[in-house]
């Protein structure tokens, strides 16, 4: 499966933890296999997410001191998870970008998959876009850029 066709896949959230402080646990992660200390300065989000073919977490996790804003979806696969790509800023160079690992097509398990190199756009490029300003703003930019949206209710 291409990658982009894991972020293009249309998915429904179905549980959503809200804003965080402290270690991250493997179930929010999908991707650590013992729970994460991440530090006091961090603060994180997940949701569980589904689509018609793969069942997926999104997590997110800033540091506002640091100015280090990361969006990451995991593919979950049984009880381990796969990193298909990462939506982030990071203050000390510019604009949001995404990594992601083409070759492998989004399917490699554990905490190894997180390391990539390719970047999206490129350092350089003019396409990038600017820094995130509010945590609600970059989960809603994230769940935008990940085909993500909220189960819709039963009218009345």
């Amino acid at each position: 499966m291409r990658v982009r066709h894991l972020v293009s896949d249309r998915k429904t959230i179905l549980s959503d933890t809200g804003w965080m402080t402290g270690d991250l646990p493997p179930r929010h992660s999908g991707i650590y296999l013992k729970t994460m200390p991440i530090g006091p300065a961090w603060t994180w989000r997940s949701a569980l997410a589904i689509s018609d073919k793969w069942e997926y977490i999104l997590v997110c996790q800033v540091n506002l001191s640091k100015d280090n804003w990361k969006a990451w979806l995991i593919r979950k696969d049984g009880a381990a998870g796969s990193l298909v790509s990462r939506y982030e800023y990071h203050g000390n160079h510019p604009g949001i970008h995404v990594h992601a690992d083409c070759d492998r097509g989004g399917i490699e398990v554990g905490p190894t998959s997180i390391k990539t190199a390719l970047r999206i756009p490129h350092a350089q490029s003019r396409l990038t876009r600017g820094a995130p300003t509010r945590l609600d703003l970059f989960w809603k930019n994230a769940l935008t850029h990940y085909r993500m949206d909220y189960k819709k209710g039963d009218l009345l």
